[in-house]
């Protein structure tokens, strides 16, 4: 368990220290809009294209020598990045990373899912999203205190490297203390079609996302994602007629209960991310505050969500699914206390009410993330909880991607029609109580269908 709050740890701190440095690498490197894109969005593009295959391999091949494997990549990729003398490089490296990361992570949920269960699991998924919290609140801070006490140009170096130390102490402890993997399983196969259709699908909808393209290159990708998509599906029933184990496991599929838990999954890790980051430019660009000083007033919500999120478990032994969407109501009520008080509160009082307001967000946070997690794995098919994992993660990850992308820009764009900044917030944050609403629709469905 240590080594699995340690990898998460190790691969959420990147994600969060990374952005305080973008200005920095921009002048250093001179590096165009589209590249910072794509410094921004590589990451992700790649975490999200390797999970479920990485699920999948960790299910048949066993999970530590993934583990291992993405792990060294991580850290290799980290050092390369910070090496970079152009922004290509940076790319590059990023989107190595984003391999190694999105392998680490689908091998870590399969590990808990496949060796301890009940209260136990509840417990161990709560320890890592603590870890996630952990890193929300470092991340930022760490960032901001290099780049103040170091040069720019060698700062956003560092923040580069600054999860490296920690990837090779988690290294360390794998290699002592994760158990050896056994022979492939018996019966089991890969799908390597399935999983090539699978990547080219999530790669195509994603990339018109993630970077800018023209209107015609846009439709071109997403009527390929489509496409693969189709033929994935197709691809999957003709594989599992003939014998062999799909991706598309039939049973997953067929699980109400999994699907329901991935759409709570899918609507509220989007809408949370796009809420701190819509706010996170409000306090830069609205209020004028230093990146370092938005940190620290957006940090309640992650140390928040870490404390939460260690007994968040009991929650779920005790109240089930009805404490999630309990949660989600809260959560609304927080989002709409965001719109009321930027709009209503005057200046001078408004940074503690948006600090409280930060702060029960991460408790919302916290009886949301892991709980879900738990609720939603138990239907995981014996011998495919790392496909089952993978896919959970994979929807989160797109739905970050599209859901930053969208109301980010919603945001911005409606500042460029001339509207104050605290309208724009309210209209970006009006679409994350929108998508916070399915969430809590699809909590409430899968409640009902437990007490049947």
């Amino acid at each position: 368990m240590i080594v699995c709050v340690a990898a998460g740890f190790t691969t959420l701190l990147d994600s969060a220290v990374l952005g305080i440095g973008v200005p920095s690498i921009r002048a250093s490197l001179d590096a165009s809009t589209s590249e910072v894109q794509w410094i921004l969005a590589s990451y992700s593009l790649t975490f999200g294209l390797a999970l479920v295959p990485a699920g999948r391999l960790g299910d048949v091949v066993g999970r530590r020598r993934l583990f291992l494997f993405g792990l060294s990549m991580f850290a290799v990729m980290g050092i390369l990045g910070a090496c970079a003398s152009d922004p290509s490089m940076i790319i590059a490296a990023r989107l190595g990373q984003g391999i190694g990361a999105g392998t680490i992570s689908s091998q870590v949920l399969g590990i808990i899912t496949d060796r301890v269960s009940g209260k136990s699991r509840a417990k161990a998924l709560g320890a890592y999203s603590t870890a996630g919290g952990l890193a929300g609140v470092s991340g930022p801070i760490l960032g901001g205190l290099l780049l103040k006490y170091f040069d720019p140009d060698f700062g956003w170096r560092l923040l580069l490297v600054v999860n490296v130390p920690f990837a090779v102490v988690t290294l360390i402890l794998a290699f002592r203390f994760l158990r050896r993997d056994r022979t492939t399983r018996s019966g089991a196969s890969i799908d390597p079609v399935g999983l090539c259709l699978l990547a080219a699908a999530t790669g195509l909808l994603l990339l018109p996302i993630v970077t800018r393209t023209s209107v015609v290159a846009a439709a071109v990708s997403l009527v390929g994602a489509v496409s693969a998509a189709v033929a994935f599906w197709f691809w999957e029933r003709r594989y599992a007629a003939g014998g062999g184990t799909p991706v598309l496991l039939p049973s997953l599929i067929a699980s109400r209960g999994f699907r329901l838990g991935t759409t709570v999954a899918l609507f509220w890790f989007g809408s949370i991310l796009a809420i701190n980051a819509v706010l996170s430019l409000y306090l830069i660009e609205g209020l004028g505050f230093a990146p370092l000083s938005a940190a620290f007033i957006m940090t309640g919500s992650s140390l928040a969500m870490a404390v939460t999120s260690a007994f968040g478990w009991r929650l779920v032994a005790r109240f089930g699914r009805s404490a999630v969407a309990f949660a989600i109501v809260g959560e609304i009520l927080v989002v709409l206390g965001y719109t009321a008080s930027v709009n209503l509160v005057p200046r001078e009082h408004l940074i503690p009410v948006l600090v409280v307001l930060a702060v029960l967000s991460g408790v919302a946070s916290g009886c949301v993330d892991a709980p879900n997690r738990v609720l939603t794995l138990e239907y995981a098919p014996a011998g495919a909880n790392g496909v089952a994992a993978g896919f959970l993660q994979l929807s989160q990850r797109l739905s970050a991607t599209i859901s930053l992308a969208a109301v980010s820009g919603l945001y911005l764009g409606v500042l460029g029609s001339s509207t104050s900044y605290g309208s724009a917030l309210g209209i970006a944050l009006a679409v994350c109580v929108a998508m916070l609403a399915l969430s809590l629709v699809a909590a409430v469905a899968d409640t009902r269908r437990r007490r049947v």
